[in-house]
């Protein structure tokens, strides 16, 4: 079955906020699974056993997370909650976007969700629901309709 084309996607409306927090919901039990593993093997192969804490382990945590959503972002333009959501991250003409906007688009998330979630709001009062990290990157989340 092929997948939607670049200018299907163009086409395609912008994801709804909510659909975006319903894709975020799913992805983050993946990641907590992938959090426990990872912390689990940190946990017998270097620390013996010692509790995992600190701000080294917060910034490993957080470029693991950042690396999940990057590596899917460019590889699929979706990551599985956004399977499940049918939503697809594209550049402004529809193209896949590279590691170097994945990564400017992660930290720019960041700052979205370290900002109260204002970066995430603004799509509210955008007109084209767009967040703070889609503008700043020239990225959007669109909603991909079922015959597509």
């Amino acid at each position: 079955m092929m997948g939607p084309t670049p200018q299907q996607k163009v086409n395609a409306a912008n994801a709804r906020l909510s659909r975006r927090f319903a894709a975020l919901l799913y992805d983050g039990f993946l990641i907590l699974a992938i959090w426990m593993i990872s912390s689990l093997l940190l946990v017998a192969l270097v620390t013996d056993g010692a509790v995992l804490q600190g701000l080294a382990f917060q910034l490993f945590l957080y470029l693991e997370l950042g690396a999940f959503y990057v590596y899917f972002w460019c590889k699929r333009g979706q990551t599985l909650g956004m399977q499940a959501w049918r939503i697809h991250l594209i550049t402004e003409q529809g193209d896949a976007v590279s590691v170097k906007t994945a990564c400017r688009r992660y930290v720019f998330a960041t700052l979205s969700v370290c900002s109260l979630g204002i970066g995430f709001l603004w799509s509210l009062v955008n007109s084209n629901g767009l967040t703070l990290h889609d503008l700043t990157t020239d990225t959007r989340v669109v909603h991909l309709p079922k015959n597509i």
